[in-house]
């Protein structure tokens, strides 16, 4: 988070308000108080909604006045813009390279780049296209929570192609979730932004100090709620998708292990267990991500996310851990009896339920038997999927899957490829490819 005090500790400065940024992070070096009409770069973009925000980020919807389109503005907190290899990352994955891989359009392209002095302090800024929503939205927005199975197919196929670009770029990308997974989304260009107003409700909440004193210069007079483009899961067809958010990326140049921030219910056991970060995180991640995009539920639950939690989830899921791991885990006697089996405590919360791998592919939603089944049964699908899943959640990193081989995998070639190509060849039916 932008501020120093500990959220547990410090005291609250501004009436918190859900579904918006911690307004506490309105502070020297957190967010900049950006309202609709602000206009930035020499009054280029002129911000006319919002699109979203994360710890580190509010991004917007501006107008740009030059070529009279909309932009998305990423503007990152104070105290981390002098620190983001976002922008430089971006702007190596869309120049050199192989040209002809066709991972790159999966890639958002970085438009333009400044940086501006606010009250709260340095601010650098990333334009970008806007997207529709992102996945997670999608499946909230469906009735069942799920993609029609070729859209599901087709989504995976272009995550591990456009994860196979990064890492042949030498890109770790450190974040891949399904809120990270954006769906390109209807054409706003064609609306002024009155209409665009109008069409996607600007929806504002006061913004106001628990003692009553004046907000402004370091927070802004109102909040702003992110615009609602509805792409109900259920009812998408020929969707594209764009890898997003760069800003925990790094190279594998990079000498030093960097801190992951992906949501605890993604993240690969060796974050947990203190080693090495690398690319090999991304396919775990991935991994977790394609259960829940080509299904109805997240692959791995609790009710918590505690990471102890988690972790036995995983365990009921794949297996043991290296014996390294087993022995290094502090809290492993509250889940496990020391011949592996549950212990039965009461006292938690949430006890996982030993249920494993093979089981959850039958929970994704798609049907519990063979004959209800929407997966191809009978020619191996479900079977070739449950292998991709399982060499990309390998415990040991060395040991997972490359995105290389994903790309020749028995399922990406047999079943997703085939469900990206064809639509393609929709697309470029319709003159939209």
């Amino acid at each position: 988070m932008a501020s120093n005090a500990s959220p547990s500790h410090r005291e609250d400065i501004y009436v918190p308000e859900i579904d918006l940024e911690d307004l506490e992070d309105y502070t020297t070096g957190g967010y900049h108080p950006t309202k609709i009409g602000d206009t930035f770069h020499h009054d280029r973009y002129e911000v006319v909604h919002k699109l979203g925000f994360g710890g580190y980020s509010t991004i917007w919807l501006a107008r740009d006045k030059h070529l009279q389109r909309y932009v998305s503005l990423k503007i990152l907190v104070a105290g981390e813009s002098s620190k983001s290899t976002e922008g430089t990352i971006l702007r190596m994955l869309d120049s050199g390279g192989d040209l002809a891989h066709p991972g790159r359009r999966f890639i958002p392209h970085l438009l333009d780049d400044f940086s501006f002095d606010g009250p709260n302090g340095h601010h650098t800024c990333l334009v970008q296209e806007p997207a529709g929503c992102n996945i997670s939205a999608s499946k909230e927005d469906s009735v069942d929570f799920m993609f029609p199975v070729e859209t599901a197919r087709s989504i995976a196929a272009q995550l591990i192609i456009g994860v196979s670009y990064l890492h042949s770029r030498g890109v770790c990308h450190g974040d891949l979730h399904l809120r990270n997974f954006l769906l390109c989304g209807p054409d706003l260009n064609c609306l002024s932004p009155n209409e665009l107003c109008k069409r996607y409700r600007l929806d504002k909440v006061p913004v106001r100090r628990v003692d009553g004193a004046a907000v402004e210069p370091h927070a802004p007079p109102y909040a702003v709620y992110p615009m609602h483009i509805k792409m109900p899961a259920d009812k998408l067809v020929d969707p594209i998708i764009k890898i997003s958010d760069y800003g925990t990326s790094f190279t594998v140049s990079t000498e030093t292990s960097p801190t992951l921030h992906t949501p605890a219910l993604y993240l690969p056991p060796e974050d947990f267990f203190g080693e090495p970060i690398t690319q090999a995180a991304d396919i775990w991640t991935l991994g977790v991500s394609l259960y829940e995009v080509l299904g109805e539920r997240a692959l791995f639950e609790t009710f918590g996310w505690d990471r102890d939690d988690i972790m036995a989830d995983i365990i009921s899921t794949l297996g043991p851990p290296p014996a390294r791991w087993w022995e290094k885990w502090e809290n492993r006697k509250e889940f496990f009896e020391p011949d592996g089996s549950w212990v039965c405590n009461m006292k938690r919360v949430y006890t996982p339920v030993f249920r494993p791998l093979h089981q959850r592919m039958w929970d994704m939603g798609r049907g519990e038997t063979h004959e209800t089944c929407q997966w191809d049964v009978e020619r191996g699908e479900m079977r070739v999927l449950e292998e991709l899943l399982r060499g990309m959640m390998a415990f040991e990193p060395a040991e997972r899957l490359t995105a290389e081989q994903l790309m020749r995998s028995e399922y990406m070639v047999k079943w997703a490829m085939p469900a990206w190509e064809r639509q393609r060849e929709r697309r470029m039916a319709s003159g939209s490819e």
